[in-house]
């Protein structure tokens, strides 16, 4: 299986079903490639189609190196074989997440040479470079920084600040690092990172511009500079989903800035069991056919801008409220059935109801409703009753 490079010129046919130019159907994720001619230049330009090599897909952008492979296609079969261009990634030639660009790198000049050769020469002229462009709808940013990564992490990433991190926390001295990590545990506790819209860094170190000797100034003038590492900080991440283990601290400001978030409830700086967090700015829970389930060991607190409350507490004090209006409740409807029943001495004429019994009598019956309804009510939340 033989490795080479190539240069994507076309992602069109990679995003929905497609055919090449003879009409036989592209796999999905298919690219356009163009590759090198030879070391000694002249050589014909030689163009295919690569398809993705994994299950992994990143389709790359227009302008940037990929690894191809060659290998056995679908048509190979006994005594037939098929050779066909299969594609890993893109290349960090520039060390960045967002774009990696080297447009026209094995384009065939008018004099035999290649591109490629006339840089690495540094040929004194080279033919005009049309204005790059990475695609129909990707538009080049100048501030995507990479992950902070520690010692032993596996990070994947986008090309806009997006990641997992699939980490540890780590004792000892951290000033190898640009960006400190913001959780502290124990030597190999396992955290999981999801984030997405990550900040931080700054300018760092000049690019060597030597490497690049030759290559037209467009090329370069968006990387003139390294930059430092982002980091998944909790508290400038855009949203963030983490999964702790045991011993680990997690540094993270809550929304609700006096802390109060239920009785006897551990802050984060001090709460070392595993815990699942998820933080953005608005979080929907939606269940298309069943239920949403909260259920704790414990307790379930909700915690807003003006109220903190314990579920358990609440609805205690809830149901004790409820019997006592049901007590009272009884007590005021036996008084008016009373009242409305009792013999009155009347100054014209013998005694008899009070002329208000009607009153009397239409209060117990709205009384008794209220109760059966608040009855019902209260059996509810006793049914709640874990």
């Amino acid at each position: 299986m033989a490795i080479e490079t190539a240069t994507v010129i076309s992602t069109k046919k990679a995003f929905k079903p497609s055919k090449s130019l003879t009409g036989l159907p592209l796999p999905l994720g298919s690219v356009k490639i163009r590759l090198s001619s030879g070391q000694t230049g002249g050589g014909p330009r030689i163009e295919r189609f690569a398809q993705p090599l994994f299950n992994y897909l990143q389709v790359p952008l227009k302008g940037e190196q990929i690894v191809v492979v060659k290998a056995a296609g679908p048509g190979t079969l006994p005594g037939l074989s098929e050779v066909k261009y299969y594609y890993i990634g893109a290349l960090q030639i520039h060390g960045n997440n967002h774009l990696n660009p080297m447009p026209g790198i094995y384009d065939v000049l008018k004099g035999g040479g290649e591109a490629a050769r006339a840089i690495s020469s540094a040929a004194p002229a080279l033919p005009p470079i049309a204005q790059y462009s990475p695609g129909e709808n990707f538009i080049e940013k100048k501030d995507v920084l990479k992950l902070q990564p520690f010692e032993g992490d596996i990070l994947i990433e986008g090309r806009n600040r997006s990641a997992i991190r699939l980490g540890s926390s780590l004792e000892g001295s951290k000033s190898q690092y640009a960006q400190s990590p913001w959780f502290k545990g124990d030597q190999n506790s396992p955290i999981t990172v999801i984030s997405n819209g990550f900040k931080g860094g700054g300018p760092g170190a000049a690019l060597d511009k030597s490497s690049v000797k030759g290559f037209a100034k467009s090329a370069i003038s968006k990387f003139k500079s390294q930059q430092s590492y982002a980091i998944d900080d909790p508290d400038k991440t855009d949203s963030i989903f983490i999964l702790s283990s045991n011993s680990q601290k997690i540094g993270m400001t809550l929304s609700k800035r006096n802390n109060k978030i239920g009785k006897k409830v551990l802050p984060l700086s001090r709460y070392i069991k595993p815990q699942g967090i998820l933080s953005a700015d608005r979080i929907i829970l939606n269940s298309k056919k069943d239920e949403i389930l909260l259920i704790a060991n414990t307790d379930v607190k909700i915690v807003t801008k003006g109220w903190n409350s314990d579920m358990e507490e609440f609805f205690d004090t809830i149901l004790d409220f409820m019997e006592e209006v049901i007590k009272q409740n009884k007590e005021l409807e036996k008084g008016l059935k009373t009242n409305a029943s009792e013999i009155h001495p009347t100054p014209a004429g013998p005694s008899g109801p009070p002329t208000s019994a009607g009153k009397y009598i239409a209060g117990a019956s709205k009384t008794s409703s209220i109760r059966s309804k608040m009855t019902k009510l209260k059996n509810v939340i006793k049914g709640m009753k874990g």
